[in-house]
């Protein structure tokens, strides 16, 4: 039997493409250094060719063959991941993966485990109701801040750069979720976070656990291989009600911190990338202490 539109057999349809129709491919990774808007996220996150400062950070966590084999074998979100910083970046800047509200507070009927399946295979966030609302709380506390809002009034978001370090040549990437151009080669980057943390001075508890000061060294140095003169702020938003915002400036030496630190992953991982050896932790006996703390609060107690 012939199909009616083109031609074909039934037996030929399965790879028949005007009866079976293939998405369109994803587009690649730049190969090339540059400044690249509109990449997608999963183009991005996806790249192998070069190392971001999430991946730079988590190099200095674990030994190279951890970090080689975690890169190649991402996990799959859960059913009952919970997108808050997701949510909230897309309602604040205006762009990334279509929020969904499930209509419900909970995960557990297997039909709202399929659907949240459903909505991740098409790129979306699934997200309880409760989540839903606070995420939206979050962000309109965000553009409250008149200086915030200021900045978000013009610029562009999710800035994507690649560059090659210049030490020791391997492909490096970035990407900056707000861009406040202030001239042709000078901008502020605007970095938004979710936090726990209620203030600026507890924040600080986040920028040590997290290397917050290695990402703004990383961000800012990418942009100035481009030629480009940055400042940076980090806009924090408070998870808990009522979901206070400030804004938070790095002092220049924890900066030069982070750049240090940052230096230090780019040569392991270059190191490893060059000989395609990512080693563990040897055989080698490995002498180790308590931390200080234990001590000090052993002679707290007595």
């Amino acid at each position: 039997m012939s199909n009616d539109i083109c031609g074909t057999t039934d037996l030929d349809r399965e790879i028949c493409p005007h009866c079976n129709p293939q998405p369109e491919p994803e587009p690649a990774a730049p190969s090339e250094p540059g400044l690249y808007p509109g990449i997608p996220e999963s183009v991005y996150h996806g790249d192998r060719n070069s190392l971001s400062s999430t991946a730079a950070r988590r190099l200095l966590d674990v030994s190279p063959r951890q970090w080689k084999w975690e890169r190649d074998n991402p996990k799959p979100k859960s059913a009952d991941h919970f997108d808050l910083g997701t949510a909230v970046h897309t309602l604040v800047l205006g762009t990334g993966p279509q929020l969904v509200d499930l209509g419900v507070d909970e995960i557990r009927k297997d039909e709202v485990k399929t659907e949240v399946k459903r909505i991740r295979a098409e790129g979306g966030t699934p997200l309880r109701s409760k989540h839903y609302r606070q995420a939206r709380e979050m962000a309109d506390a965000v553009r409250a801040n008149p200086t915030v809002a200021d900045w978000l009034a013009s610029g562009e978001p999710e800035l994507s750069l690649w560059h090659r370090d210049p030490v020791t040549g391997v492909m490096l990437r970035t990407r900056a979720d707000w861009v406040h151009w202030l001239g042709r080669d000078s901008a502020l980057i605007v970095d938004l976070k979710t936090s726990s943390e209620p203030g600026p001075e507890e924040f600080r508890r986040s920028v040590r656990n997290y290397r917050y000061h290695v990402q703004q060294a990383w961000y800012q140095g990418a942009f100035a291989e481009h030629g480009i003169t940055t400042a940076f702020v980090f806009v924090v938003v408070c998870e808990a009600p009522p979901h206070v915002s400030y804004i938070v400036e790095l002092s220049p030496e924890a900066v030069d911190l982070g750049e240090r630190i940052a230096r230090r992953a780019v040569d392991i991982y270059a190191a490893c990338l060059k000989d395609d050896v990512w080693p563990a932790f040897g055989t080698d006996i490995h002498h180790i202490d308590l931390p200080r703390g234990a001590y000090l609060q052993e002679e707290y107690a007595q």
